[in-house]
This record gives structure tokens, sequence and C-alpha cells, in this order.
């Protein structure tokens, strides 16, 4: 992954990815358009996020969500002897954990809510540029708790899984064999691959089914087949990863299913 690039090239999972299992601390911007993003990140932990837009105090942020009510608002407004929206995001969570009107467990859950639902209109973007600022931490004022990246990643990617079903409703397996579609050569737009696809898509021949492609994959890692765990896990992953690009490329009218592997046999 090149530490700039755009969402095109590389997809946001599997950026993401890459940070966690090389456990690299700094700050990922995500931008289109007039929207940023930004997600800090630790040895393998999301710390904070952080959108564009008006700034709100986390105080407000959970009276508008209804995390927190006006009266605890208010109480740790009392014992900070201060006005409650004043306060900096992590002060207000460390007055309300201390004094138990809040428990650091909820305060974790709302953490991952939140990170969830940023990662959820995120990972919709199909185009966008990214850069990954080596070293950069979360300001100190803000609140920075460590959610695990596959954790946030894979409760995102349930979340936007049954809308793609939705919208897209193509049943992949992993005895399916693709090839190419014939594409309209007058076509003025041009064909936009994410990096998954694309690594997908060099191994498309009309032979190969959805399985060998995985495997192939996973091979090109070189996880060790004697250690077979880790090799398991790693062709799960590729399994899942390849079935997933499949249906993409069928959706978007790149590739098509020619057939099974035990129908070409």
């Amino acid at each position: 992954m090149a530490n700039a690039g755009n969402l095109r090239q590389f997809s946001l999972a599997e950026i993401l990815r890459l940070i966690g299992d090389g456990l690299r601390r700094g700050r990922l911007v995500v931008e289109r358009g007039g929207l940023r993003a930004d997600l800090y990140c630790d040895n393998g932990y999301l710390l904070h996020v952080w959108r564009n837009g008006p700034a709100q105090p986390i105080a407000q942020r959970w009276l508008n969500s209804r995390f927190m009510t006006p009266p605890q608002v208010a109480q740790v407004g009392a014992i900070a002897n201060a006005d409650p929206m004043q306060l900096s995001d992590a002060d207000f969570v460390q007055f309300a954990t201390e004094n138990n009107i809040i428990s650091l467990d909820q305060v974790n859950e709302w953490a991952m809510s939140d990170a969830v639902d940023l990662l959820t209109v995120l990972l919709s973007w199909r185009d966008g540029d990214y850069r990954f600022e080596d070293g950069i931490t979360a300001p100190s004022h803000r609140l920075r708790r460590p959610l695990p990246i596959p954790a946030v990643l894979g409760l995102a990617m349930q979340r936007i899984s049954p809308v793609q079903a939705a919208q897209t409703p193509i049943d992949v397996t992993l005895n399916d064999v693709l090839d190419f579609a014939d594409l309209d050569p007058t076509d003025p737009q041009p064909v936009q691959l994410t990096r998954d696809q694309w690594r997908v898509l060099t191994m498309v021949d009309g032979e190969k089914t959805l399985a060998v492609i995985a495997q192939d994959l996973a091979n090109t890692t070189n996880t060790p087949i004697s250690d077979q765990q880790r090799y398991l896990l790693e062709l799960r992953r590729n399994e899942e990863n390849v079935l997933r690009v499949a249906a993409e490329l069928i959706a978007d009218g790149i590739a098509v299913v020619c057939g099974r592997g035990d129908r070409l046999a």
C-alpha cells in the first residue's frame, strides 16, 4: 500500500487491514469532494475517528443521541464546577466515568458504534483520495478509545453487505468460473477497478474456479503451508474476498459466470 492514493486502486477495507496488520501508527485521511474523515490508528487499533463539519463537544453529541440525559450532563458540570459544554471531550468523559455517571464499557460501546457509523459511509465510496501520515496522533483533548481494527471493520462490513446484496442480488460460489464480459468499445465511461478487483481479474481465464483463484492468492502471501492454522486463516480470508469481488465484477458488467468447475471437468 502506498502512503497516498485513490480508493479506485486500494479499497478502504484493504488499506485498514494493511495498517492494522503492519501495526502502524498515524492518521489515515480519506477525502472525497468536500467531505473528509480522519482515522487515528496505533498498533492495530483505531483510537479516534473524526469527520469534518461543525465541531460539537461530546456532551452535546451524547445529548443529541440520547446516550446521556440532561440531568447526567448537568451532574458532570456540577462535579467539574464548569459548563459541561466547555469541557474537553477527554475531561468530560473522565469526570463522567470516575464518578460512575456512565461506565467505561458504555463509553467503549459508544465509541465502537460511532466508528462503525463512519466506516459504513466511507466503505461505500468507490472513489476518493487517501493518505496515511505516519506518527500523527489524535489530539489529547479528544476521546481516545482503542478499538481493534478487525472488529470495527467487520461490523461495518456486516452493515454494508445487506445493502449491497439488495442492490446486486448475485449468487456466486467458489465453484463458479468467471470470464471477461463483452464491453461496449464506444462506452465513454472508463472501466475503474479497485486493487482487490484487479488482483482477482488478472487471474480470470475462463477455466479457474474462484476456489482456485483464492488459493493462488493465498499462496502469494508467503504464508507457509506447513503452518496449517495460519495458512487456513489466510485461505479463508481470500475466499471471502474473492466471492465479494466476483459479485462486484459481475454487477459492474466486467465479468460473467461462464460455468462451474464440476461441469468443466
